[in-house]
């Protein structure tokens, strides 16, 4: 019960935030800042830089984590979202930067996108169902895929037994989120797997 509660303040909140880095620049600034910021190390850690295709699930209505990969990839970003509202507000966002040659948001759904054409991809901590989506990724992405798995602190032994039942899906790395005021339970973790 506790899982589930954490998981919905933490995804209320990034709905939130997501809401205001769309409709205000000082929001935005402040949202880049923050967590654009946590992101980019991610990216570094985990070797982004040389990625070729990359499909982030769960883009939300403030792109963030499709700009901050542009920041250090040159590669083709897309982003997909389950809502067609939140995916007209992520391409507006995209195109008022005046990276659409770069970014693409998409409409679709993480339980049976296709994924196989991507060398890198990401799954917010946001996207729901988390593990039917991961089950989709263990039999469609291809092998030697990179993926980032993004969950609250709370919620990350799901992933781990799923990964521990899954042998084609070996964490290579974990990184470890908690800038203020995400501390534990609603901080969260950063999977790095191979697909094997």
């Amino acid at each position: 019960m506790a899982v589930i509660l954490i998981k919905l303040i933490s995804n209320t909140f990034w709905e939130i935030a997501d809401y205001f880095s769309y409709r205000s620049k000082s929001a935005a600034r402040l949202y880049d800042t923050m967590i654009g910021g946590e992101y980019q190390e991610e990216y570094e850690h985990c070797g982004v830089a040389s990625a070729k295709n990359i499909l982030h699930i769960g883009s939300g209505a403030y792109p963030l984590t499709e700009m901050a990969l542009a920041a250090v990839s040159n590669g083709q970003v897309v982003g997909i979202d389950k809502k067609p509202a939140t995916v007209a507000k992520g391409t507006k966002v995209i195109q008022r930067r005046g990276l659409s040659n770069h970014i693409t948001i998409q409409h679709g759904d993480g339980r049976n996108y296709p994924v196989s054409k991507y060398d890198t991809i990401i799954v917010s901590s946001c996207s729901i169902p988390k593990i039917p989506i991961l089950e989709h990724l263990a039999k469609a992405a291809q092998p030697k895929t990179h993926i980032i798995v993004r969950e609250v602190d709370i919620a990350c032994p799901y992933i781990e037994d799923f990964l521990a039942s899954h042998p084609n899906m070996v964490i290579s790395d974990r990184i470890r989120h908690n800038p203020f005021p995400f501390i534990y339970p609603i901080g969260w973790m950063t999977f790095r797997i191979q697909k094997q």
